[in-house]
């Protein structure tokens, strides 16, 4: 061993502190703080995702002036949708017309400069359960090793799964921001 910090060494608070019985938000929070070392970023949010009704909702955000935690989102057909939640696979997007093209929200991302997103997909059994949200200025996720992020999913995935199980549908879909 060198001594040098490891991604491995950043995340493993994260399994540690799951290993615990702890509230969801000190999950997500801990996940936010080893993220934010892994990589950066300026907003960080996560979603969880029912796909038997058709939404995500905000469960944690680090900046809930830009993001509200309990914000709905009503999943549509859409380039995104199908690579992150159908696929599983995630999403890079480095620039603002990258934001443009897949949120509906880029006015607000963009105004607060928030120009590149890197989305991972949380899986669980071979579902899709939620995706984390890590956001910053253009280009900042272009060259980064996601290994660490998706690790982090993981461990995330059984507490989304049951948010996500839980959802109360609202009683007016049109109301909804989309992705």
């Amino acid at each position: 061993m060198t001594g040098k910090t490891t991604e491995l060494s950043l995340i493993l608070p994260v399994a540690r502190q799951l290993a615990l019985d702890v509230p969801d938000a000190a999950a997500w929070h801990r996940a936010d703080v080893a993220l934010g070392q892994c990589y950066g970023h300026r907003l960080f949010t996560i979603l969880a995702y029912d796909k038997r009704v058709g939404l995500m909702q905000r469960v944690y955000s680090s900046r809930p002036d830009i993001n509200a935690v309990g914000g709905i989102k009503r999943v549509t057909q859409s380039r995104w949708v199908e690579q992150v939640l159908v696929q599983g696979e995630g999403y890079l997007g480095s620039s603002a017309d990258d934001l443009r093209s897949v949120f509906s929200d880029h006015a607000t991302l963009l105004a607060h400069g928030l120009a590149s997103v890197m989305n991972i997909s949380v899986r669980i059994g071979g579902e899709v359960v939620g995706s984390l949200n890590l956001l910053d200025e253009a280009g900042h996720y272009d060259r980064v090793d996601r290994s660490a992020g998706c690790v982090v999913a993981q461990l995330l995935a059984p507490r989304l799964q049951a948010h996500a199980a839980g959802f109360k549908v609202p009683a007016n879909l049109d109301d909804l921001d989309t992705v």
